[in-house]
């Protein structure tokens, strides 16, 4: 197939030209009448103005568009772009996918390949802080962890909370490895002796260095999962609930199997997510149905949302409901101890619930040997094996 790229960038030509699916990529200034039949075209939004939309489409009325707007610091602006891309018929690339992401995004949209290794890049968001992401994905690697013969890793990628504090935690952190992400020479090695190896999983945690929140670039943390794939079978990221952050959106778009956890706090499902969904993440073409519901903290009174109602309210499909445990999830913090890991069956099986899920999905090998009963004890150097 031949692709045209009107940018200055010529990255995206070398990009688009090592793909076995194109044949020819021309790269332009300006719109131009190809002499080619072309099965794509994408814009740059840092060369491409939007008034010549309108030319482009007369030029080229069936094939797909594709616009990747520069970094916007307006929801009504990025809104606007959107309207006027939809009217046009193109479609819109998030702002803060890499160069890189952005031709795979292209090439497997209009080739419908199915990128299979990013179905094993499992990622969890909350609809406010406090929802309960990262307790949810930690058990979730604690159960997953058990029954498959897969290595599991657990990327702490909120910006706002490095997550070392659910158990003896005795890795680095990201911001330890900002340096190495920086400049782009991240190593398997290095990042193995980064981790914490804990129970059954491994685990990275998050930022702590309260300068560096806003600080980490796309392209960072697309190498850090890139290097991380290397190494593990399963990744399962918590995303946390900032989608105006790299490490937040890399999640996203690195992912094809999301889950949205929730409570029955209005401030969460009515008050902070419908904002950050109508301006962030719909803008950037993602949908309701890019996410799955997990309801945590349930607890069943008449005073409260439904399971149902929450489902309605967000226009999501719950796959999940975890009970509220009250004091023994006091008991556990103050322990140290994963909450899957607290002994509450109803819980533990919600969270199977999950993990079943996440096996049938990713293709997952299953160990023949009770999970409940039988703890794997591995060493860092089996990374390498």
């Amino acid at each position: 197939m031949n692709i045209a790229i009107i940018s200055n960038n010529s990255v995206y030509k070398e990009l688009f030209s090592k793909s076995e699916e194109t044949e020819a990529v021309l790269l332009w200034d300006k719109v131009k009448e190809a002499t080619i039949d072309l099965a794509a075209i994408f814009l740059d939004g840092e060369t491409f103005p939007l008034d010549d939309l309108g030319k482009l489409r007369e030029l080229y009325p069936d094939i797909p568009i594709y616009y990747k707007p520069i970094s916007i610091h307006s929801d009504l602006f990025t809104k606007n772009i959107s309207r006027l891309c939809a009217a046009h018929k193109v479609k819109v690339i998030n702002e803060y996918s890499t160069e890189r992401q952005t031709v795979e995004h292209i090439i497997n949209e209009i080739t419908n390949k199915e990128d299979y290794l990013s179905k094993r890049i499992i990622a969890c968001f909350g609809t406010h802080s406090g929802a309960g992401v990262t307790t949810t994905v930690l058990s979730m690697a604690r159960s997953l962890s058990q029954r498959v013969e897969e290595k599991v890793l657990v990327l702490s990628l909120n910006s706002w909370d490095p997550a070392d504090y659910f158990y003896p935690y005795t890795g680095q952190y990201l911001n330890d490895l900002k340096v190495d992400l920086k400049t782009q020479n991240l190593t398997p090695a290095r990042l193995s002796e980064a981790l914490c190896h804990y129970e059954s999983f491994y685990h990275l945690a998050g930022n702590r260095d309260i300068k560096m929140q806003r600080f980490y670039q796309p392209y960072e943390i697309e190498h850090l999962i890139s290097v991380a794939k290397q190494l593990f079978d399963v990744i399962l990221i918590d995303g946390g609930t900032h989608f105006d952050t790299a490490p937040t959106v890399q999640a996203y778009l690195s992912s094809n199997l999301r889950f949205l956890v929730t409570n029955q706090e209005e401030k969460g499902y009515r008050g902070y997510y419908p904002y950050i969904f109508h301006q962030l993440i719909e803008p950037a073409g993602g949908k309701a149905e890019d996410f799955l519901l997990v309801v945590n903290k349930y607890q069943p009174a008449n005073t409260l949302i439904s399971e149902k109602a929450l489902e309605e309210e967000l226009n999501m499909t719950r796959v999940a409901t975890l009970p509220d445990l009250g004091d023994l999830g006091t008991i556990a913090a103050f322990q140290k101890k994963l909450l899957y890991d607290m002994g509450n069956e109803y819980y533990m099986k919600n969270v199977d619930l999950l993990s079943n899920l996440i096996i049938s999905e990713c293709k997952l090998v299953e160990k023949e040997a009770s999970f409940h009963t039988k703890k794997e004890k591995k060493k860092l150097f089996a990374l390498f094996k």
